[in-house]
């Protein structure tokens, strides 16, 4: 869907709601508001109003308070990159280092995600870098140098099933659905060749990374581009893969704030396993992976930690031909996607995801 030109939020001084205010709870006008946002990050609060039925004031302010709260947020990052390589690394930390040296992760461009995790490793962390030779020069120049880390077991992306971009709330019902998208014009069936991206896609891609729903004029000021240029690469990067907007809140606020890692083998050519163990509720990521004995990383978002069971046993029935070696509890998530989030889970920072840059530039961290 092409990107829209959002309104300009009001200051959000004038809502009332705090930075620090920790009692923000999300109703149904909330929910649905946010569902709206993972569909389609940038429309406008008409159409997002003309969808549930609600005055796009109404819908305006609840955004600026959401946002306010820091309870959710959209945002932007790269994808697509030639040559990117993306890669799971497990990081086992020195005792007592575990927390600073998650921090201190988390504020590299090229760590998309930073999770504390359960099993035998302490840190699970999401990389993208422009190479095979530029991830060696993070783990041998950059990660291996920071104090707290003692050792790391490092599994390379070769497939993505799926990510995160495509998870849903799902609160809007058929109807509401549809109107949300009436009159939208799809993407074409066979994307466009993606173009190198350019000094001004890569602005805009990072200004997008700090908020998603930027206006047009804004994005036009700061790179001193037309808003009608703005608009055709905006489109451009979407439609042809090299630029995703997604909506995120604070997990802690949804209905499924546990999350879990499972490591699990199937035959490669096991197209109906992977099939499979997307069907499962609660399935947010799946990636087939190489560098260890598991060749799949299954990502599940769930309602509590007694769910852990009910999906092992779901997998044994449903997806007989996949071997689970092992899985591991989301104890927090410190960064996600670009955002370090607060102990609930809630938008502390953003870190700019400039994944094309030589990871070399990193500081050399001794102790």
């Amino acid at each position: 869907m092409p990107a829209e030109e959002c309104v300009n939020p009001q200051d959000l001084r004038n809502i009332g709601v705090k930075m620090q205010d920790f009692g923000i709870a999300l109703d149904e006008l909330d929910l649905v508001l946010i569902n709206c946002l993972e569909i389609a990050p940038r429309a406008t609060w008409q159409r997002i109003g003309a969808a549930l039925d609600v005055d796009p004031v109404t819908v305006a302010r609840r955004w600026q308070r959401l946002s306010a709260a820091r309870a959710a947020w959209v945002g932007g990052r790269a994808t697509g990159v030639p040559d990117a390589c993306l890669a799971i690394v497990l990081v086992s930390c020195a005792n007592g280092a575990v927390s600073d040296t998650a921090q201190r992760l988390a504020r590299w461009p090229h760590i998309l995600s930073v999770e504390h995790i359960s099993g035998g490793h302490d840190l699970s962390l999401l990389i993208s870098v422009p190479g095979l030779v530029a991830l060696s020069r993070l783990l041998l120049e950059s990660l291996s140098a920071v104090p707290g880390v003692s050792a790391t077991s490092t599994m390379l992306v070769t497939r993505v099933y799926r990510m995160g971009d495509q998870w849903q709330l799902n609160a809007l019902d058929s109807a509401q659905r549809a109107r949300l998208m009436e009159g939208v014009r799809p993407w074409p069936a066979r994307p466009p060749a993606a173009r190198p991206l350019d000094a001004a896609d890569r602005t805009l891609i990072l200004r997008l990374g700090h908020d998603g729903r930027t206006p047009l004029a804004e994005l036009a000021q700061e790179t001193g581009l037309s808003i009608s240029t703005i608009r055709r690469r905006l489109d451009g990067m979407i439609a042809g893969g090299q630029l995703v907007l997604r909506c995120d809140l604070a997990l802690s606020l949804s209905s499924w704030p546990v999350g879990m890692w499972l490591w699990g083998r199937a035959d490669p050519n096991d197209r109906a396993t992977v099939e499979a163990l997307l069907r499962v509720p609660g399935a947010r990521v799946c990636m087939r992976v190489s560098g260890g004995e598991p060749n799949l990383a299954v990502g599940f978002s769930l309602p509590t930690i007694d769910e852990v069971l009910v999906v092992e046993s779901r997998l044994s029935t449903e997806v007989p031909r996949l071997t689970i070696l092992g899985t591991s509890i989301v104890l927090r998530f410190i960064k996600r996607m670009g955002r370090v989030l607060d102990s609930a889970g809630r938008s502390a920072a953003t870190v700019p995801m400039a994944i094309w840059t030589d990871p070399g530039d990193l500081p050399r961290e001794t102790g």
